[in-house]
């Protein structure tokens, strides 16, 4: 279960995780950066247009006026820039230097154009970014912290800061310009005497706002960073935890169900053949247990039949061995007659016909106990062949009147059969009715509720309604206590059961009118070209 649930937490997790935490192999952020491209650019071409006539109608020294004019209109950073600036990306530089409108996808977005052929390009952000956003909050806490210490004497501004520190998260302290830092220097030579935000050399972001002339109040919010990295882990945790617990929630019934299923698979393979896997409706593998149940049915019920076949085979095999090993006997026996001799030959030669009988009929019933054969099946028109078979009946027993009727749209209908098969099963039917019919027999061929039917009617003993649903097993008829190799082995009808099961069909007894037998064979019309 452990490797299992690895597997599948590695698998959901790790595509997460890829989604969700900008890296270069993030598809999302390739998607995100596609579509901002081309919807920012279509956008915003007007405006790079309009700024650039604009400026094209002062000379480049006053550009920088110009664009700060304009700047309070917008609602995020608008700025001229150097265009060696963004060398150290060179893709983005070679599109800039050719005067393309270039997608920045980075905190924030933004889109970049030359202005004409100068040295200049035109910097406008698309959103706010996280040092914007910082110093937007704190500038009015900055301004009013500012004030307050002005309020006070200079001497008592460090106390005051003291104080405040222990009871904020972050840290407060007075810097003089000669301790400001190059990356806050550089920000201050566009916003002199403005509250900045900038990033530090370590990543982080610092605030200042100035008192006096030559002192400023430095904040270093690195609490509030971590602060935010504290609550994501804790929201990432608890979703991975959550999610952990669902995964396990499913994975776990099945690993139980299927650990089952191995167990009662096993058992069945040691020769427990009443063994059956029991799962829940609800369960994930609840049809892999019905189809094992059912596999498991087929093969218990497969080897009760084999067993009881073997059975009958011994028993029908024993009769015919034991008279003719006692034939033998008598005939090598120098005080028999050379007449009784003669009889105990043809006693011989009867018992190896019943044996080599019995053996047939057995290759025959576990040909049709396999799966059809689709190359035994062919289109033919059955009702000539039928018609043929009965002739030739007719001429085999002159004693017994045999009718045959044919319905007139299945005389000259081409049929997709196992023509062999179909012939064997009416003949075996044929040759059980003549044993017991006293006078006559009737065969018809027809179609009842889109069925094929073939139906065999003789006016014999006909079959008891109690053993008509045993007729068509291996080694069973009527009188089974007296079975004897002039009546059959019992094979015929169990062949006949077998070859209807090829044409998805089926064979079944009732009484006929005149009180006898009434055997009907049936099967689809609309049977298809992979038959059972």
């Amino acid at each position: 279960m452990i490797r299992a649930f690895s597997i599948l937490w590695l698998a959901v997790f790790i595509p997460i995780a890829l989604l969700l935490f900008p890296t270069a192999i993030n598809p999302v952020q390739h998607v995100t950066e596609y579509f901002s491209e081309g919807f920012y650019k279509k956008v915003y071409t007007v405006n790079f247009e309009m700024l650039t006539e604009k400026l094209s109608n002062h000379p480049q020294e006053k550009w920088q006026p110009v664009i700060k004019k304009y700047e309070t209109h917008f609602g995020y950073p608008l700025k001229l820039q150097p265009m060696s600036t963004y060398q150290s990306n060179r893709q983005s530089y070679d599109a800039i230097q050719g005067g393309e409108i270039t997608f920045l996808f980075g905190d924030p977005m933004a889109l970049v154009q030359r202005v004409g052929k100068s040295d200049q390009v035109i910097y406008f952000a698309l959103n706010e970014s996280t040092e914007l956003a910082v110093l937007n909050q704190a500038k009015g806490t900055l301004f009013l912290a500012a004030e307050d210490l002005r309020n006070h004497p200079q001497s008592q501004w460090v106390q005051i800061i003291e104080n405040t520190n222990t009871q904020i998260p972050f840290r407060i302290s007075l810097k003089k310009d000669d301790k400001l830092p190059p990356e806050a220097k550089e920000a201050l030579t566009n916003k002199p005497r403005k509250i900045i935000s900038y990033t530090s050399t370590n990543g982080q972001i610092e605030l200042l706002a100035p008192v006096i002339d030559n002192v400023w109040l430095h904040i270093e919010d690195d609490l509030s960073h971590l602060t935010q990295i504290k609550l994501i882990a804790t929201v990432c945790a608890f979703f991975v935890f959550f999610i952990s617990i669902a995964m396990v929630m499913w994975v776990y019934p099945l690993w139980r169900d299927l650990k089952r299923l191995v167990k009662t698979a096993n058992d069945f393979g040691q020769g427990l053949l009443s063994k059956r896997a029991s799962t829940t409706k609800m369960s994930v593998i609840s049809q892999l247990s019905d189809s094992f149940n059912k596999m498991a049915d087929n093969i218990e019920r497969l080897i009760a039949s084999q067993r009881e076949l073997t059975n009958a085979v011994a028993h029908d095999l024993r009769t015919p061995l034991y008279r003719l090993r006692f034939a033998l006997e008598m005939i090598e026996d120098d005080q028999i007659a050379e007449e009784q001799k003669e009889k105990y030959r043809k006693t011989v030669h009867s018992s190896i016909e019943d044996l080599d009988h019995l053996i047939n009929q057995n290759l025959l019933l576990s040909r049709y106990t396999r799966v059809a054969d689709i190359s035994h099946f062919s289109e033919c028109c059955f009702a000539e062949q039928l018609l043929d078979e009965i002739e030739q009946f007719k001429l085999e027993h002159p004693e017994l009147e045999t009718r045959f009727y044919c319905s007139p749209d299945l005389k000259e209908r081409s049929l997709f059969i196992d023509n062999k098969g179909l012939m064997r099963a009416i003949k075996n039917l044929l040759t059980n009715a003549s044993r017991f019919a006293q006078s006559e027999i009737n065969v018809s061929f027809k179609i009842e509720d889109q069925q094929y039917k073939i139906i065999i009617e003789d006016d014999g003993c006909g079959v008891p309604v109690e053993q008509s649903k045993y007729i068509f097993e291996p080694f069973s008829q009527l009188d089974n206590q007296e079975r004897g190799s002039d009546k059959g082995h019992g094979l015929g009808l169990a062949i006949v059961k077998q070859i209807m099961n090829w044409h998805n069909g089926s064979a079944t007894v009732d009484t006929s009118a005149s009180q006898g037998a009434r055997f009907v064979l049936s099967w689809p019309t609309s049977l298809n070209r992979q038959p059972k």
